[in-house]
């Protein structure tokens, strides 16, 4: 039974069939994944790991629709996103994709409450739902006297709080981390993996791109890549 065929509850939210990703240089190709296949179902906790030059960073990128395979299939919810436009992938990672990256990523001359708006901003091009995001930021335990701050403003660990809740507005099926603990200190760290595992508790789908052992740890199962493929 293909994806497409499942009822969308049972849906696989991602999956990744015999996917092939080669990036033609004039020294001669890079194979970056090699037949990679996997699914994540809704609701899972994943850490994808493994060495520099692996192929995590192309996974990411495929995951969140930045990059399309050279061969095989990347299904989203059932859609074959290699059937899709540039218009509606860029619609599918705005209205189904969260992003979450280890240098926060946030507008410097926007407060908390606008930055986490935006993604609202671009969805509907019209007034936001500013309740929404006052709930977004509460569920990520961000203190409101903060809201009316600038970034620059904020430790690192509230960036972080902040692009968590941006990441959350538009209620995406996968949430996507890419070393999301990577620019912090440890016990900063560790709250925000906390946070993620009550987000995840909560029904949200995460996945975690990390070299970090105490990153993975917080996940319900590890995807080792090496080399471009996946290590059984």
């Amino acid at each position: 039974m293909t994806p497409e065929a499942l009822p969308g509850e049972d849906q696989p939210v991602l999956v990744f069939h015999d996917v092939v990703k080669v990036y033609p240089l004039k020294a001669g190709d890079v194979t970056a994944l090699n037949h990679i296949s996997f699914a994540v179902n809704r609701g899972e906790f994943i850490s994808i790991m493994g060495p520099s030059g692996s192929g995590k960073s192309t996974l990411l990128n495929l995951m969140g629709c930045l990059d399309t395979p050279t061969s095989g299939d990347i299904f989203i919810g059932g859609i074959r996103i290699g059937d899709m436009s540039d218009v509606e992938l860029t619609n599918l990672r705005r209205d189904h994709i969260g992003f979450i990256f280890q240098y926060f990523n946030l507008f410097p001359l926007l407060n908390v409450i606008e930055n986490v708006n935006f993604p609202q901003m671009l969805k509907s091009r019209a007034k936001v739902d500013e309740k929404k995001a006052v709930a977004v930021l509460r569920a990520v335990k961000l203190d409101e006297h903060l809201y009316v701050h600038t970034p620059l403003e904020l430790s690192g660990g509230q960036q972080q709080r902040v692009a968590v809740a941006r990441a959350l507005i538009n209620d995406p099926d996968i949430l996507l981390c890419d070393e999301p603990t990577g620019n912090l200190d440890s016990k900063t760290g560790a709250s925000i993996m906390e946070l993620m595992a009550e987000l995840n508790r909560n029904g949200t789908t995460i996945i975690v791109v990390t070299h970090d052992p105490r990153v993975a740890s917080y996940t319900n199962r590890t995807i080792q890549i090496v080399d471009g493929r996946i290590e059984s």
